[in-house]
């Protein structure tokens, strides 16, 4: 590219003081600009732009379609279940449980690597039976026994409703 012109009018020479700083403040913004397209353009990202630009109306022609299918609108209306239900929940909330779960997961690879001893490592027929007695153990398998259980709850709660006619029309239907 060709390199910028630095031309500074004679009149600039007899500007008030906060003008003439202005002035340069301008001159050095226009500078970073002229940088950072240097660096665009030699990376390709403005070879890329100007290419995704001249076949934008082939790629949106593209996604349309492949939205106007079946699986396309149960996708996009998939997604927007998934951002209603993240709306719902509190963020710092969620972020707790993916830590947890982060956690949880790190643990079992360790266990499974043989990097962390579980107190659990066979536990044999008598070992079972200290399981069954294992407050910890419980306290701990408390959470997710109960969120299975609603879970399972909840799911056969909805495949009654689905099986419940809401009105006479469903049934002469």
């Amino acid at each position: 590219m060709a390199e910028q012109i630095h031309y500074r009018p004679p009149q600039a020479k007899g500007l008030r003081g906060e003008t003439q700083d202005e002035l340069e403040r301008l001159e050095g913004r226009l500078g970073e600009i002229n940088g950072l397209l240097d660096e665009l353009y030699a990376s390709g990202i403005i070879r890329w732009l100007k290419d995704f630009a001249g076949a934008f109306p082939q790629i949106s022609s593209i996604a349309v379609e492949g939205m106007n299918t079946p699986q396309g609108k149960a996708g996009l209306r998939n997604l927007l279940v998934v951002g209603q239900q993240l709306g719902r929940i509190d963020p710092d909330r969620l972020e707790r449980a993916f830590d947890s779960a982060n956690a949880g997961l790190d643990k079992a690879r360790e266990t499974a690597e043989g990097r962390h001893d579980s107190a659990y490592n066979p536990p044999g027929v008598t070992g079972v039976f200290k399981l069954l007695h294992d407050k910890e153990l419980w306290s701990a398998l408390a959470p997710v026994i109960e969120g299975v259980k609603a879970y399972s709850a909840d799911q056969k709660a909805a495949a009654e409703r689905d099986d419940t006619p809401a009105d006479d029309t469903k049934q002469s239907g």
